[in-house]
């Protein structure tokens, strides 16, 4: 119609939850790369609020798509404008987006494709989740194009991972992954269950990419260990051997 407003929004988010998200002869792929998606509605609401007006956006390079057991979240280094995914579950699964500018999915057998897109706030949570899943595909758009460096973090319990060596002498690392905040303890014991030392003992925030806690052993006898991390309703452990 000559005029480009939130009717072609809605045309071209209908079109990919509808169709199979790919067209080489089409008005919406504003960004003429051949595809239709996400992409071409954030540059589309881009336009439609002014390209001046928001030409200081901090655009993000990278990403972590964030998994929980109950949510999908984001957390990136800048503006996020726009998400599309494409999930794959069983029949029991249910999902409610957050309110945003675009937030509409579409649900075919066991496939839900869903796109997500803000008008002023970079896009942080993305979508309560019931059921199991898995993202078989994710399109995440900062103001203008895909951000090509993103990664997906399943964050469904406390972890605890090795972060040094082991065996060791006489200190070592591990990394404690939380995927809630709350108050965590970390404790080690010896072989018969005496706890020998406390690395961690109190409020940690959410961290995807985990706290790294050092063990320095120096004092303690060559032997086997047991770290344990506990938060509120999750518990993870693992086993250490000091060789002098």
């Amino acid at each position: 119609d000559s005029q480009v407003n939130v009717t072609d929004i809605v045309t071209i988010v209908g079109w990919i939850l509808s169709a199979d998200g790919s067209a080489d002869t089409c008005n919406a792929d504003v960004n003429g790369d051949n595809v239709v998606n996400v992409t071409d509605v954030v540059v589309i609401v881009g336009w439609i609020l002014g390209g001046e007006a928001r030409a200081n956006i901090n655009d993000a390079a990278q990403v972590d798509i964030i998994v929980t057991n109950d949510s999908i979240e984001l957390d990136a280094n800048g503006y996020v404008g726009g998400v599309q995914m494409t999930l794959s579950h069983g029949a029991n699964f249910s999902i409610d987006l957050v309110n945003a500018f675009v937030a509409d999915y579409r649900t075919t057998d066991n496939v839900t494709t869903l796109i997500v897109v803000t008008d002023n706030k970079s896009l942080e949570y993305i979508a309560t989740v019931n059921g199991s899943f898995k993202i078989e595909s994710a399109i995440v758009v900062n103001s203008n194009q895909e951000i090509s460096d993103q990664s997906i973090v399943e964050l469904k319990g406390l972890e605890l991972k090795l972060a040094g060596p082991n065996p060791f002498n006489p200190s070592t690392s591990l990394n404690v992954v939380v995927p809630d905040a709350g108050n965590v303890t970390v404790k080690i014991y010896n072989i018969v269950g005496q706890h020998v030392a406390t690395l961690a003992d109190g409020y940690m925030e959410r961290n995807a990419s985990g706290y790294t806690l050092n063990w320095n052993a120096s004092q303690m006898p060559s032997g086997v260990y047991l770290v344990r991390a506990e938060t509120a309703g999750s518990i993870s452990t693992q086993k250490l051997m000091l060789l002098k």
